[in-house]
């Protein structure tokens, strides 16, 4: 089973075996709790993707860091990609997520770019993350960590 987790935008978003979790006000750190609130059995997740960003840059560490450190045992893949491409290759139209002031990040499939627009325009942040389970088969697989529990030299 794979299990998707996104912190990239405005909150944070999980996915797993058809259903998805949207806390818009939740961080990072709230990752465990709210994979508990879904009563997700990490031992039947095989494969985790989460994104890249751009977006939060706390969010985007405190979801790689917790991505990671699930699959520290080895019996789990990490899959990465960018929250755009992400969303420009599950929606088929071009992207844009607000940045800061002015400023949006504007992604499709081949490209992403960082635009100044006077009138803000119409956003994505709230789009499902469910069309990303399509997209796991075709990203390769991050280095499988394995804990490696060396003895202490200095004991």
């Amino acid at each position: 089973m794979d299990l998707i987790i996104d912190c990239s935008r405005k909150g944070v978003k999980i996915w797993h075996a058809g259903f998805e979790l949207s806390e818009p006000n939740a961080k990072g750190d709230e990752l465990s709790a709210l994979i508990d609130k879904m009563n997700i059995d990490l031992e039947q997740v095989k494969r985790i993707l989460t994104t890249l960003g751009p977006g939060s840059f706390t969010g985007i560490r405190a979801g790689i860091a917790f991505c990671e450190g699930l699959c520290f045992s080895g019996k789990r893949t990490l899959h990465g990609i960018s929250t755009l491409k992400a969303l420009a290759l599950s929606y088929d139209e071009k992207i844009i997520l607000h940045a800061r002031a002015n400023l949006y990040y504007v992604g499709t499939p081949e490209s992403e770019t960082l635009e100044k627009f006077e009138t803000p325009p119409q956003t994505h942040e709230n789009l499902s993350i469910a069309p990303f389970a399509k997209l796991i088969d075709s990203i390769a697989p991050s280095k499988v960590q394995k804990a490696n529990y060396m003895i202490n030299p200095f004991a």
